[in-house]
């Protein structure tokens, strides 16, 4: 990366900055499923309950981001290389920190991962801090789940994966909308 030029500093700290996250989207005919049969068994006492348009398994969440920079995420986004394949999320996880209840692949496909791994390379490369714990496909359930909570075993979740979406996360008084600015096919 190369150093700001004169009053780029300052122009840098005023820019505006947008709460980005790289994802998998799920169709509106998967949506209604996981709504019906992994939403609605959730009591409403465990938390608070991910609403039908928040729901998808995030690939690399970035956090604040200077809007200048939106355009290389694009372009290492659409140099990416990956293949489809399904994941399949079938157990119910309980995480004390951050207090979420989600469904979780056993086991991921090594397509899925490979396209993380490629993802947090070239962010790397661009001067982003990426997790560095192994990744984990998760759906979220609930937020705020203060308690594990007892479900019967889930139905395993096929979800067939065929592009992956920059997302922005807004926050708001009633909750995060999440709004997808960008997908790329995966064609491997």
């Amino acid at each position: 990366m190369s150093a700001p030029q004169a009053g780029g500093e300052a122009e840098a700290r005023h820019e505006r900055t947008r709460r980005l996250f790289f994802a998998v989207w799920p169709a509106a005919g998967l949506r209604d499923a996981i709504v019906e049969e992994y939403l609605a068994p959730v009591p409403p006492a465990a938390g608070r309950l991910q609403q039908s348009a928040q729901l998808h398994l995030t690939l690399e969440f970035l956090g604040s981001v200077p809007e200048s920079r939106l355009p290389r995420l694009r372009e290492l986004a659409a140099a990416l290389e990956g293949a489809p394949c399904v994941v399949t999320l079938d157990r119910v996880a309980w995480w004390r920190r951050p207090a979420v209840l989600c469904l979780v692949a056993t086991q991921c496909p090594p397509e899925l991962l490979g396209l993380v791994g490629a993802l947090r390379h070239a962010l790397q490369g661009e001067g982003f801090q990426t997790d560095s714990r192994p990744y984990q496909a998760h759906l979220t359930l609930a937020r705020k789940v203060g308690h594990p909570v007892a479900l019967a075993p889930p139905r395993p979740l096929d979800w067939p994966v065929h592009e992956f979406t920059l997302v922005e996360s807004d926050t708001q008084a009633a909750g995060s909308v999440y709004t997808v600015l960008d997908r790329w096919p995966l064609r491997g």
